[in-house]
């Protein structure tokens, strides 16, 4: 009855309390700060750890084919061979020019020698004028064989370029070109060549799980051609950087393949063992609200008073989940929260 005669200055109060008019009693705990070892499954891709596309280097035809899609090549090795006619008019063109050049060298050699020879015997009987012009002569068609060297060389490492080769060993995984096909600036490769004694597992790990990567991160794979075998490998490469598209981070894993029992372009199924660089806070998961306003915790104060407090999801270990947000390990957080309980609400903090 006192009550009802107070209504207006104890409405707070009763809002405060429960049917029995008694201040309402929550369980709560302190956040725990941890850090755990996690796991998490992504989807990855197995690539070769080396893919080419092979083009003609000069227009041509193609002469001679020697590989064919599924062959396994060795570096260095002649995949095919082209015919390039104009070619082989230009190097016959410079080797003749050549051979005209020392010629005319090996006149104007002997024209010096004997007028140097006479004026050597008879000082007087060859003008000083006409030495040295027919030293200039031997110097000039010197170096003119010179050049015409170098223009003949040119034409036979050109001649090079007819030729492909695998730059290095591996498989010819596409052939787009037969013989007599003319190549020119199609686009089109002549070969696919790809290395596939190596793979590399392509990861992309979400931005959340950034920072829980480390160099000894290890990988766990499976492959839906070979589903009753686990393969694992360790972190070779990590962008760090987080992709702002994606907002995720990629990684890349070594995979060696001696066996060729993998295949590169296949999906796995990816497990990664994680762990955070530092300690971060965790709490029950029953006491995370995900509301429409929001995601949040409820903590209570040194006045007995609830206050929600925004946080960010991690992952989840056991009966916990990670939270990020302007909490410590001294709150007090209320176990089994709910959207009904506003903030500045009075109750009674149990600790469990």
């Amino acid at each position: 009855m006192v009550f009802l005669g107070c209504k207006q200055q104890g409405s707070d109060k009763q809002e405060q309390t429960d049917k029995k008019g008694e201040t309402l009693e929550l369980a709560v705990s302190h956040p725990q700060s941890l850090q755990p070892q996690y796991r998490i499954k992504l989807t990855g891709e197995l690539q070769p750890q080396e893919s080419v596309a092979l083009f003609s280097k000069v227009k041509g035809f193609v002469r001679q084919i020697h590989v064919d899609v599924g062959d396994y090549v060795q570096k260095g090795q002649l995949l095919a061979r082209m015919e390039a006619p104009e070619m082989d008019v230009q190097s016959t063109s410079d080797r003749a020019k050549q051979h005209q050049l020392v010629a005319n060298y090996e006149v104007s050699k002997l024209r010096y020698k004997r007028l140097h020879d006479v004026d050597g015997r008879k000082k007087g009987a060859i003008s000083a004028l006409e030495l040295e012009r027919a030293y200039g002569d031997m110097l000039r068609d010197s170096a003119a064989v010179v050049e015409a060297g170098g223009a003949y060389q040119k034409s036979k490492y050109m001649e090079d370029y007819l030729l492909i080769r695998a730059p290095f060993s591996g498989v010819i995984t596409q052939r787009n070109f037969s013989t007599g096909a003319l190549l020119g600036d199609s686009g089109i490769p002549m070969f696919n060549l790809v290395a596939n004694d190596k793979l590399k597992l392509k990861v992309v790990v979400p931005e959340v799980h950034g920072q829980a990567v480390s160099d000894s991160t290890v990988a766990e794979f499976q492959v839906l051609s070979i589903p009753n075998r686990t393969f694992t490998t360790k972190l070779k490469r990590n962008a760090k950087f987080i992709d702002p598209t994606t907002r995720s981070l990629s990684l890349e894993f070594e995979v060696p393949n001696g066996d060729k029992s993998l295949i590169g372009g296949d999906f796995a199924d990816v497990q990664l063992s994680l762990k955070r660089a530092q300690k971060t806070m965790f709490v029950p998961k029953e006491a995370v609200v995900n509301a429409q306003s929001g995601v949040f915790v409820i903590r209570v104060g040194e006045d007995g008073k609830t206050e929600r407090v925004p946080v960010r999801l991690g992952i989840s270990h056991e009966n916990l989940v990670e939270v990020f947000g302007p909490i410590t390990t001294e709150d007090r957080v209320v176990n089994r929260a709910s959207e009904e309980l506003t903030d500045g609400k009075v109750v009674k903090a149990l600790m469990k």
